[in-house]
């Protein structure tokens, strides 16, 4: 499975591996699978609403192709956040062809908040709506 791909063109469409977006609000789910549609990248995008499904699905495709290249992780959730979450992930090393990338995507933009998700390894911290412009501009830097 290639790595993510680097684009330049703030107009042009992306290629990258699996998807995997975690997020409660449902709302929010269907807007990001809807902006990964209108990219060409709809077929690749599989959501869950809670971190312990997000968790059972990177159990079950470890170690195969649809082990996803990009986790993108709402924060603020009930039962356990994003960052329980990322600290379980961590702990089960869990891999696939490429380490994904795990970009934070959260209304909220508190320094806390993003100094604590980069401790554990974010990539990027992004903050909601999700737009296409924040997905080629953070492909494109990674």
């Amino acid at each position: 499975m290639p790595a993510l791909k680097k684009i330049n063109s703030p107009g042009a469409t992306v290629d990258v591996g699996e998807i995997l977006v975690i997020d409660d609000d449902t709302s929010s789910l269907y807007l990001i699978q809807d902006l990964f549609q209108s990219m060409g990248m709809g077929s690749k995008v599989t959501t869950a609403t809670s971190a312990s499904e997000a968790l059972k699905v990177l159990k079950e495709r470890a170690g195969t192709a649809k082990f996803p290249e990009l986790i993108l992780l709402d924060i603020r959730m009930p039962e356990e956040d994003g960052f329980g979450f990322l600290e379980k992930m961590g702990k089960l090393k869990l891999t696939g062809p490429v380490e994904p990338k795990v970009v934070v995507l959260s209304y909220y933009g508190s320094r806390t908040y993003q100094e604590r998700a980069s401790r554990l390894g974010v990539a990027a911290y992004l903050l909601k709506p999700l737009t296409k412009e924040k997905v080629l501009d953070f492909i494109s830097l990674n």
